[in-house]
């Protein structure tokens, strides 16, 4: 028994060595604005919709409010076979708005794919803009988000770039939400600073068509459930760099899942879509993951004083990049209960995703399964 406490406790000390590294990852960045455009691309903004009723018209609503001239820029929405009434508020919305263009998809587009991805190849084969972005249509962008991604693409000469999703959070199970989203947008970014970027999040991205044509499009690339991240990956293949943002004026604000079944299904579309992660960071999410199992053992051991003592340490770290994340976004800490209770939310969502992701049965999302 001594083996299995010997690598309990090993377990929860490289955790925590990775923890200490991910805050001087955040402490050594510093997050900036980027410079003006003298002349801005012509641009593309891709949004996927299905079945969002009670959330389109909102995204729609602040998608139109763009600091961005309007003779550059396009808005195309994929109505990907909707049964509710989303088809009907699009249409009456883009009357009003020449910039707007909807695509109702048939079901019977590119058969080599399906989904989400199904959606954006058949938007990106309509796109005229020198820079496509991508977003959902449960997000509310904020002004200047097309100008700030744009002005990081080209800045960075990268292929591709993403930006920071935040939760509009409710109550308390969403505001943890609000911490864990930003939380792990922190460590895409701190990776991303050395040039190990993990993925870029679907609902906030923006590259070079050039880029994603030479890919051969969603069509051809590869399909997979977190369809950003066979993007994100496709793009890199061919060479080019990508950059993942933290500043306010890339920051978007998306709804939160309010059920807990909804939660461990966005939970499991996750690691599913990351089977193919490099081996470095599968290890980390296992480590990651482990923790949550490791520690409440050894509190039941005659370790448990070193136990305490890791977890409260291991809370300080997390606490200063918390901190340290709403500060490079310029944002006030909207939730400080969750904030301090974060670890305990943790505790329990990590073994119940754990326990989700074995379980028999296809992954449902959309109200598709796959």
């Amino acid at each position: 028994m001594s083996y299995l406490w010997g690598l309990l406790i090993l377990i929860c000390l490289v955790y925590i060595l990775i923890q200490i590294f991910y805050l001087f990852l955040l402490l050594k960045t510093r997050s900036k604005s980027h410079a003006v455009l003298n002349e801005y691309p012509q641009t593309s903004i891709l949004v996927a919709a299905r079945n969002e009723e009670n959330n389109i018209l909102h995204c729609l609503e602040s998608l139109a409010q763009l600091d961005y001239p309007k003779d550059k820029i396009e808005i195309l929405i994929g109505n990907d076979s909707s049964t509710d009434n989303t088809a009907a508020i699009i249409e009456t919305f883009i009357a009003q708005h020449s910039q707007f263009k909807c695509i109702h998809l048939t079901g019977d587009e590119f058969p080599q794919t399906k989904g989400k991805a199904r959606v954006l190849a058949v938007l990106a084969q309509a796109a005229k803009g020198e820079v496509i972005m991508i977003t959902d249509a449960d997000i509310l962008v904020n002004p200047q988000w097309a100008k700030g991604m744009t002005h990081a693409l080209i800045e960075s000469k990268s292929g591709l770039v993403a930006g920071v999703t935040n939760i509009k959070a409710h109550n308390l199970f969403t505001s943890f939400q609000q911490v864990d989203w930003l939380y792990f947008m922190g460590i895409f970014y701190a990776f991303s600073s050395i040039k190990k970027p993990i993925s870029a999040v679907g609902n906030n991205m923006a590259f070079l068509k050039k880029a994603y044509d030479e890919t051969g499009g969603y069509e051809n690339i590869p399909f997979s459930i977190t369809e950003d991240y066979a993007l994100f990956k496709a793009i890199r293949s061919k060479g080019y760099g990508t950059m993942q943002l933290m500043n306010k004026e890339t920051l978007l604000y998306s709804k939160p899942i309010d059920t807990f079944n909804g939660l461990m299904r966005q939970r499991k579309r996750w690691l599913v879509g990351g089977h193919d992660l490099p081996t470095y960071y599968q290890l980390m999410i296992s480590i990651f993951g482990a923790w949550y199992i490791a520690l409440p053992i050894l509190l039941f051991t005659n370790y448990w004083q070193l136990a305490i003592g890791m977890l409260v340490f291991k809370d300080f770290i997390q606490l200063f990049q918390i901190m340290n994340i709403n500060k490079k976004l310029n944002l006030k800490i909207e939730h400080p209960i969750a904030v301090l209770f974060y670890d305990v939310y943790l505790f329990l969502i990590i073994p119940a995703t754990l326990f989700f992701f074995f379980m028999p049965g296809k992954t449902v999302w959309k109200g598709r399964k796959y």
